[in-house]
């Protein structure tokens, strides 16, 4: 008998045997973790979405702290500015080109006051209130109404002048505006009028 060989044979079909039977021990033992899960022969309820509650929009907040001087000035404290309550349109009841503008300005005596000037462009922007919707511009358009605080007065011009004039071939040409109806800054031809104006201010100290 070659000894060797048997023992080898042997040992060869031992292994086959047992990885056989831990196969078939593997196949038809339960598995514990699906045996720990339930199961149901009631069909589950359809699925129901909660009821849609329209968000609330809670109204915007104005930032602006302006106080009425009653003297025909607003003050705005935390810019340093004084501001004439009137603009240009509300005290003339007619538009005015920059040019007029300036000349208004320049002879404006408000409260006494004698060093009125045209504002600039980022002052101007301090008093558009997004949180305002005031039918105050001169023709009242419903459709139109102004960013701007009612402690100004009524009748006011849809867009005012600012100081930030450019200069073409040793020429102003063209000056910044604001719109106060939504905001836009724009430049226009200085000899542009309809709906504008200007809002005389002067600093505080």
């Amino acid at each position: 008998m070659n000894w060797p060989h048997y023992k080898a044979k042997f040992g060869t079909e031992v292994l086959f045997a047992v990885l056989f039977w831990a196969l078939f021990l593997f196949s038809i033992l339960p598995n514990p973790s699906w045996a720990d899960k339930p199961i149901s022969c009631t069909p589950e309820p359809p699925y129901n979405a909660p009821q849609y509650v329209e968000p609330i929009n809670e109204p915007e907040v104005s930032k602006l702290q302006l106080i009425d001087n009653k003297d025909g000035t607003i003050t705005d404290p935390d810019s340093g500015l004084l501001w004439t309550q009137k603009d240009s349109y509300a005290d003339l009841g007619k538009c005015l080109t920059w040019q007029e503008s300036m000349d208004y300005v320049e002879k404006l005596d408000t409260a006494n006051f004698s060093d009125w000037r045209m504002p600039t462009i980022q002052e101007l922007s301090t008093l558009y209130d997004p949180s305002k919707e005031n039918n105050m511009a001169w023709d009242h358009h419903p459709e139109y109404p102004l960013a701007l605080d009612e402690k100004f007065s009524d009748g006011a011009a849809y867009w005012l002048w600012s100081s930030d004039c450019s200069i073409v071939e040793g020429k102003r040409c063209c000056a910044k505006t604001l719109y106060f109806v939504k905001g836009f800054i724009h430049v226009r031809n200085l000899d542009q009028c309809n709906n504008g104006g200007v809002r005389a201010v002067r600093n505080l100290k």
